[in-house]
């Protein structure tokens, strides 16, 4: 199997944190049937300033983000980003381009930021290696350990610094697998003493994101 780190810009600001973009197809059927490429950012929902009001139709000034996103070497959050999806238990959420009626200029400005760079593809978390991108913008190596917990199967990984949150999680061939959400886990030693160990859990994507984002991915 060949190892493969992918482009950095793939990964994005979100806030304080960072999120990744993937391509996303939406299946259309008229005026004839075709899919349309669609691009989204996936990130920890706690890289959210709030988290959007419990609706079922809320319209979509409820769930835009004003000066959200940005490039990791940019400095500034400048994008706004309409939230699509969240589930604050496994701290996921899933942005999209703002509504391109009623917003032109921001829907622009987020094509702009999301169009021209590569995107990740998505994968089944496995144990083994696989990398994560440092706070200076570099892929490090890491292990990925997946295991059965008592809420189903849990992916863990070598533990992160501040900052990093919301970054992707690589398997060995550069496909995600999971969000960095947990910077570290600590544990409690024999003669009691506090240690740091693995990070997690981590959301799994293909287990955590929601069934129209995984739809096409493969």
């Amino acid at each position: 199997m060949t190892e493969r780190r992918p482009n950095p810009r793939c990964v994005v600001k979100v806030g304080k944190g960072r999120g990744f973009i993937i391509e996303h197809l939406v299946k259309f059927y008229y005026p004839a049937r075709a899919f349309v490429r669609h691009r989204v950012v996936v990130t920890a929902a706690h890289c959210l300033q709030e988290l959007p009001p419990a609706h079922a139709m809320p319209n979509c000034e409820e769930r835009t983000y004003e000066k959200l996103l940005g490039s990791l070497d940019g400095g500034k959050t400048e994008v706004w980003a309409e939230c699509l999806f969240v589930d604050p238990i496994a701290d996921i959420a899933v942005l999209g381009c703002p509504d391109n009626q009623q917003l032109g200029d921001e829907a622009d400005a987020y094509h702009e930021l999301t169009d021209n760079v590569p995107v990740l593809r998505i994968d089944d978390a496995r144990s083994g290696r696989g990398w994560v991108l440092s706070l200076d913008g570099h892929w490090v190596r890491t292990t990925l350990e997946v295991f059965s917990g008592p809420d189903g199967m849990v992916l863990s990984i070598d533990p992160t610094e501040a900052g990093m949150s919301g970054s992707p999680v690589l398997n060995d061939t550069g496909r995600a697998v999971g969000v960095v959400v947990v910077g570290q886990e600590t544990v409690s030693t024999a003669n009691g003493e506090r240690r740091n160990e693995r990070a997690g859990p981590q959301p799994m994507l293909m287990r955590n994101l929601p069934g129209w984002l995984l739809q096409f991915q493969r």
